[in-house]
């Protein structure tokens, strides 16, 4: 799945939150997520609903 030019995604392990960099826009989405696929999924569809298309 190809991301936009500086769309980015990181997961920190020890907080279980990720980061997501979308459209000049950096947000820090809570979680707790069980995983490192989890988040990104989660990521992936935060991005989404504001018009990334896969």
């Amino acid at each position: 799945m190809a991301y936009e030019p500086d769309m980015a995604i990181a997961f920190n392990s020890a907080t279980k939150a990720v980061i997501v960099s979308f459209r000049g826009v950096t947000v820090y989405l809570t979680g707790p997520y069980v995983d490192r696929k989890a988040a990104v999924l989660t990521a992936e569809e935060h991005c989404r609903r504001l018009g990334w298309r896969d």
